[in-house]
């Protein structure tokens, strides 16, 4: 074992220890009553929700530095030690057979191996070694937030993602993965205690267990993914509900308060918990007033990640607002193309989806297990009041599951209806017992390929060389991470402090320099637009739309988009001119120049550059304008739209001068650019201070750069398997 290993193994440990330290001064305020079993997964969850408010703060206050996790996490340690012993016990929870024992620690003890061994083996996977890693790893160069306008990303709640922050300053990326073990861990522990809790020992172990050893949950929680941390925050929510119910000390709506907000702090769609905790205490109080409190407990937590945002890109809830709160940082068209591909994966029948989640797992991205198909069977549990809590709050969260149907998306559901589903199969005994086995067995990594897709995202190997270090970090990655040597080739190539535009992305927590990559921010889709343009001619200003009146004087002049288009349809403009009798009126600095939407780009319409333009980003619709004010009179007779012929045209316009209409009547011209379409691009590229452009094999387009750089007005810097970097021309 290196030290490097241990490095990652300390570093984990001791951020959870922070958590657990921290819950146990939240539980030791709260005077709740707790058997010893509970204590870890309980303390430690709702520990997360503090640990991660107090990073937040130092981001925020900029002090965001080693010795600051150091000092602060070993005092909440020593603080929860104490203050442990001052925690009111109830009796032991009811034991579970002792041949159900057997048989969950024979399960349990080889993937809990298995799950070590990958969590702490260098981190490979796609969202984990890239955004997750990528934004706390830029965060803790500036030791501070900082504004990052071209990963959308940056924008979502990081609840988790600020818990791993103190791991990864310490021991890096396996760090911050073994921390999201210690959540699965905590998950399970917290299923199986619940079980107890309800009298139902046997059914909360095999809960436990279905969760577990799911193959999506194995995958998911053996990296810096977030799923299934949330599934524990949710499932905690949850739990401590339960406790306040049973003991009704309102003191115990601290850590459900702090949890519910933590929840949105983590992911948007987990906000649900909220609601659903208000909900619940209303229903069981019949008074307003422990729900407002609980609310106001959670705003605490939720209010600093608006803030955030509201800050950095004017919108609260970023970046699925934009249409309601417009801002340079994204293109609302954008986003709404996002979220419909994610609402189908490409999947034309969406009956498929229980088949797909549960055995094949190509499309979804993986898979809960066939067992699951049993899941309806939990609707028997409504005959008892823990399976009816159990399948409302399951129904909840799954209802926000329609919004990605990506397989992961379904953790969070998965310890309620697991829960419930053991409830419902806890008699005969025996049921229990062989589903577990059935599930272990076809769950294992080397079973998964005789069933389930090629492609699943799984676990696949038991790398424990690769998690003590045997198998050295370097060539690990160069191994298993795709496109690694093309990462270090960057990075060494590249000077500091120069950006990069990639239309692909790469795992850019390994990276020192901002990758801006295709479709994460409004900066990125216009660089990429550039490139479009000069490739692809239907995209090139190929025609011009003239609108002619009677010669008069004017001072603002406004051309109106009258028309609804539909889907992606969007107004583009390559250049708006004016002209008098035939002469173009010169543009001058002195012209006020205002779009609706996209006002931050409307300068594209008006550079002289066949490559740049400016877009609506939004459906064509009416309403939509660009309007010039010149700063004095001028005479105009014409006004002259260039454009493209992509995106489709059902488009109208209206010429408006000094708010009187003028004419909606135009001729239409060809036009043709004789420039260099390709050098013009890259000369945007570098107006815009960005100098390098990394073009991997897989990328559209990819062949038309590398036989050609030079009509580019490229040079290769370097190449590496997977890709190739270019440095723009002076």
């Amino acid at each position: 074992m290196t030290l490097e290993a241990l490095a990652a193994l300390f570093s984990a440990a001791f951020t959870v220890a922070a958590c657990w330290g921290a819950g146990m001064l939240v539980v030791e305020r709260t005077g709740a009553k707790l058997a010893r079993a509970e204590r870890f997964p309980l303390a430690f969850i709702v520990g997360a929700s503090v640990v991660h408010l107090f990073v937040f703060v130092a981001m925020a206050l900029h002090f965001a530095y080693k010795p600051v996790w150091v000092i602060a996490f070993t005092a909440l340690i020593a603080g929860g030690a104490w203050r442990s012993r001052g925690i009111a016990s109830i009796t032991e929870f009811p034991k579970l057979h002792p041949a159900m024992r057997a048989l969950a620690a024979a399960i349990s003890i080889p993937f809990t191996a298995l799950y070590l061994a990958n969590a702490w083996a260098p981190e490979t996977s796609p969202d984990g070694a890239s955004y997750h890693l990528e934004i706390i790893a830029r965060y803790l160069r500036a030791h501070r937030f900082e504004r990052i306008a071209t990963n959308m990303y940056a924008s979502l709640g990081q609840g988790v993602e600020l818990v791993y922050a103190p791991a990864f300053a310490l021991g890096r990326h396996s760090a911050a993965a073994l921390v999201h073990l210690a959540f699965l861990i905590a998950l399970a522990l917290a299923i199986f205690s619940y079980g107890r809790r309800i009298g139902k020992p046997v059914a909360g172990a095999a809960a436990a267990l279905l969760v577990y050893l799911s193959p999506v949950v194995a995958r998911d929680g053996t990296t810096a993914y977030i799923d299934v941390a949330v599934a524990a925050v949710v499932f905690g929510v949850f739990y401590w509900l339960e406790l306040w119910d049973e003991q009704r000390d309102g003191r115990l709506l601290l850590p459900v308060g702090l949890l519910a907000g933590y929840a949105y702090a983590s992911k948007y769609t987990a906000f649900v918990m909220l609601p659903y905790a208000m909900l619940f205490v209303l229903w069981r109080t019949r008074r307003l007033r422990p729900a407002l409190m609980l609310a106001a407990i959670a705003a605490v937590m939720i209010a600093p990640w608006m803030i955030k945002d509201w800050v950095f890109v004017h919108d609260p809830v970023a970046p699925f607002a934009s249409a309601l709160f417009p801002n340079p940082s994204v293109h609302s068209i954008v986003i709404e193309e996002w979220a419909k591909y994610l609402r189908t994966y490409g999947i034309t029948n969406l009956w498929t989806l229980p088949m797909e989640d549960t055995v094949r797992g190509g499309k979804t991205q993986g898979i809960i297990g066939p067992v699951f198909l049993l899941s309806p069977l939990a609707l028997l549990a409504l005959r008892e009041r823990a399976g009816r809590r159990l399948v409302l709050a399951g129904l909840l969260l799954l209802a926000t599951y329609f919004g990605n149907v990506g397989t992961r998306f379904l953790i969070p559901c998965l310890p309620f209806f697991s829960l419930a589903l053991a409830i419902a199969l806890s008699k005969p005994w025996p049921v229990l017992p062989a589903i577990l086995i059935f599930h272990a067995v076809i769950s294992w990594p080397t079973t998964l390929p005789l069933y389930a897709d090629r492609y699943l995202w799984r676990i696949e190997h038991f790398p424990w060389q690769g998690a003590l270090r045997i198998h050295p970090r370097e060539q690990y990655l160069e191994t298993y991470l795709g496109g690694y040597d093309l990462i270090r080739t960057v990075d060494a190539r590249v000077p500091p402090h120069e950006r990069i535009f990639s239309p692909s992305g790469l795992a850019t927590s390994y990276m020192s320099h901002d990758l801006i990559q295709g479709f994460q921010g409004a900066l990125n889709n216009t660089l990429s637009d550039f490139l479009s343009v000069a490739q692809y001619e239907e995209w090139q200003p190929t025609r011009a739309l003239a609108f002619h009146f009677p010669e008069r004087p004017m001072q603002r002049v406004r051309l109106l988009q009258t028309a609804q288009g539909s889907g992606a349809q969007q107004w583009n403009v390559h250049e708006l001119r004016f002209f008098d009798h035939g002469r173009e009126i010169p543009r001058a600095p002195t012209w006020k120049l205002r779009a609706h939407p996209n006002p931050w780009e409307v300068q594209l319409a008006f550079d002289n550059s066949p490559v740049t333009r400016w877009r609506s980003w939004q459906t064509g619709a009416p309403g939509m304008f660009i309007e010039v004010d010149f700063g004095r009179a001028e005479h105009v007779d014409e006004v002259r739209m260039e454009t493209s012929r992509d995106y489709g045209w059902p488009f109208q316009f209206r010429v408006e001068a000094d708010g009187a209409p003028l004419t909606d009547k135009f001729d239409e011209q060809p036009i043709e650019y004789r420039v260099p379409m390709r050098r013009a691009a890259t000369y945007e590229f570098a107006a815009r201070g960005i100098h390098y452009i990394l073009i991997q094999d897989s990328d559209w387009g990819a062949t038309d750069f590398n036989d050609d750089p030079e009509l580019w007005g490229l040079a290769a810097v370097a190449r590496a398997s997977g890709g190739t970097l270019f440095r723009v021309l002076p």
